[in-house]
């Protein structure tokens, strides 16, 4: 995957992320019912938007690091 590319995906997914946790988009998310793993919906709702965005920055950074020059051992990679 580009670096454009992966950049582009990640920026869409944090807006979308954006619009599902902010008013209006958690309208259908707003309930107490049904709880999900001992949290009302609406406290899971958010929570599972920020738990997938790990992975897309994670991507996101793996991608960033392969297009520095010199790859993963570019500064401030760990060793």
């Amino acid at each position: 995957m580009s670096l454009r590319t992966a950049r582009t995906l990640t920026a869409i997914y944090l807006l979308l992320m954006l619009v599902a946790v902010c008013w209006p988009g958690a309208v259908p998310a707003s309930r107490i019912e049904p709880t999900v793993f001992g949290l009302p919906f609406s406290f899971f709702w958010p929570a599972l938007w920020v738990a997938f965005a790990v992975p897309v920055l994670y991507d996101l950074d793996r991608v960033e690091r392969r297009s520095r020059p010199g790859g993963d051992r570019a500064e401030g990679g760990s060793r």
